[in-house]
């Protein structure tokens, strides 16, 4: 999903950056190009962060008042002076640039699952400012940091648990959609939308359907998903983001208010049914149980085993018991996500997009 659209990103960028004859390029250069803004963003704010770690080291034990307001006053002026005119060599810069570009579609797409797991990667609790400074990194739905900010600086917390976070960008998110109309939902995707028209700029780019459920997927609205599954079911593969506003408020009308659905205990009960995989079902449950495990092609568990569950072909068998025991496929998209952080799975990978895809193909089954 995606992959040749991001493929034509990273090369229409490379195209509009001029580069020296000694092969650098200059964030002056990249913040003046015709790209992407959350691509500047990105790459401004990793080059500040390392100034500010270097400069954080010198001042331990320099023995100068570093902290006089002239002396920071006149530092702020030198250090916009370095950041800009700092320079990577090609092969840095095309490296970066990948990295960052397939960053930005992962947060932009999934925002919250890609923002705790980028910022909690190596540390289960950070400092409130090293937080503060990381989620300046991304440029879009700017409503994340905002908030997040303000909340931190009113309650003066200064360490934050990744549990916490998760709480609280799942609270920020839900506070956010409520009462919003099918067109204001509509905007709040827009920042996916424009990243995608580069560099086209049509104004009329049409979104996979699959991206959009994803999308709000991430943010709980449960209510919107079948609406969009139906229309691939109709045979629609996209959406503009007009077609989407309209579908969003249709929904609205019907079903209510928008709300994100999002029940604690609901994530600890399938982690409780993914320990207790050994216990054989009971008579009863066996009338309802659709085996998963047998019906994945013996190539597909082999690729499923190396690529997701790090060759543990147990854990896979958990896994797929598992699945047959969720009843809905709100819990069943879950799991995926509680499988995908636990064994430090891309979701965008091939393999994590084929076993979602199998999985969602035989939960239908299941279903119907």
């Amino acid at each position: 999903m995606l992959e040749r659209e991001t493929d034509t990103i990273v090369q229409a960028i490379i195209e509009r950056i001029p580069q020296t004859t000694g092969g650098s390029v200059s964030i002056k250069d990249i913040l003046a190009a015709d790209i992407p803004y959350a691509v500047k963003t990105f790459f401004r704010n990793d080059v500040e962060t390392a100034l500010l770690n270097e400069q954080r080291a010198y001042r331990k034990t320099s023995r100068f008042n570093l902290e006089h307001p002239e002396v920071r006053s006149l530092q702020y002026q030198i250090n916009s002076i370095l950041v800009l005119h700092y320079t990577f060599s090609t092969p840095d810069f095309l490296r970066q640039l990948s990295d960052i570009v397939h960053l930005t579609v992962n947060y932009l797409i999934r925002p919250q699952w890609t923002i705790v797991n980028v910022l909690f990667e190596n540390e289960q609790s950070i400092p409130a400012h090293v937080l503060n400074r990381m989620l300046q990194y991304f440029g879009p739905y700017e409503y994340f940091k905002e908030i997040t900010g303000r909340y931190l600086q009113d309650k003066q917390i200064n360490t934050v648990s990744k549990e916490s976070f998760k709480a609280l960008i799942w609270k920020i998110d839900g506070e956010y959609i409520r009462r919003k109309s099918g067109d204001e939902i509509a905007k709040i995707v827009q920042p996916l939308y424009d990243f995608f028209d580069y560099p086209k700029k049509s104004g009329s780019y049409a979104l996979p359907v699959k991206a959009v459920i994803r999308f709000f997927e991430d943010k709980g609205l449960i209510m919107v998903l079948p609406r969009l599954e139906g229309e691939i079911a109709q045979g629609r593969t996209d959406l503009t983001q007009k077609d989407l506003a309209n579908l969003l408020e249709d929904a609205r009308r019907t079903l209510g208010s928008f709300q994100a659905e999002h029940v604690e205990s609901d994530d600890d009960e399938l982690m409780a049914r993914s320990m207790a995989h050994n216990s054989e079902p009971t008579a009863v449950e066996d009338k309802h149980l659709f085996n998963f495990e047998s019906a994945i092609p013996e190539s597909e568990k082999r690729r499923f085993i190396k690529k997701i569950f790090a060759h543990n072909e147990q854990t896979y068998s958990a896994a797929l018991h598992a699945f047959n025991k969720i009843t809905t496929w709100k819990d069943a998209s879950k799991y995926i996500d509680e499988l995908f952080i636990q064994y430090d799975v891309d979701p965008y990978s091939p393999e994590a997009k084929k076993f979602i895809e199998v999985i969602l193909s035989l939960y239908h089954a299941k279903v119907y």
